[in-house]
């Protein structure tokens, strides 16, 4: 194992700081739109009614749900359950927090380096 490996986190240490950024984010999408019905049909005409800007919003919304469910322990669609933090995690995360995005580069600098 590289040195760059062992000084790297690892995805564990990371799990908690990206799901609290990508909860932050979450609930900024969330306090920004109007309130989603619960019920299929009703979430159709919510989705129908909203504006460009708002379904890009909606839609970005879901994506981290469904990140944040994953990376807590509720594999979400589109995301391998082997893998405990997706690539897409960390995307959504990177550089919403300068110290976690210096952990993000070193992870993945790491993984990178055990995967050669």
């Amino acid at each position: 194992m590289t040195a760059a490996v062992q000084a790297g986190p690892d995805a564990q240490a990371l799990l908690l700081p990206v799901v609290r950024v990508l909860s932050e984010r979450a609930d900024g999408l969330r306090r920004s739109l109007p309130s989603r019905p619960e019920t299929a049909i009703a979430r159709y005409d919510w989705l129908r009614s909203l504006t460009a800007e708002q379904a890009r919003r909606a839609e970005l919304l879901d994506r981290l749900d469904a990140l944040c469910e994953h990376l807590t322990g509720r594999p979400a669609l589109r995301y391998s359950r082997d893998d405990p933090l997706p690539s897409a995690a960390l995307e959504e995360a990177d550089g919403y927090n300068a110290q976690l995005s210096r952990l993000i580069e070193r992870y993945r600098a790491g993984r990178a380096n055990s995967l050669t």
